[in-house]
């Protein structure tokens, strides 16, 4: 799976469908959101090479370590914020 890091690189979405023709693409937004985008047809076999893949495994091992936990109400007054309410 290929990383593209927006805050670094402006693409736009034929680009970033072109990318992900070659394989999925996993998109990393400044606000640190990520988006993965992969043709609909492969979908279900790329979900099976990542239940098997070691590294994204790991990954996702370190990703779990996180504790952090966030009220729902911080939650929602920050999206509240971001709708412009």
């Amino acid at each position: 799976m290929k990383t593209i890091d927006l805050a670094q690189h402006k693409l736009d979405v034929e680009q970033i469908l072109e990318l992900a023709r070659q394989g999925p693409v996993l998109l990393l937004t400044a606000e640190g959101e990520e988006f993965c985008v992969a043709e609909a047809d492969v979908f279900e076999t790329e979900v099976e090479a990542l239940r098997n893949s070691r590294a994204f495994q790991q990954f996702l091992d370190e990703r779990s370590k996180d504790k952090r936990t966030f009220p729902l109400e911080e939650l929602e007054k920050e999206w509240e914020k971001a709708d412009g309410k």
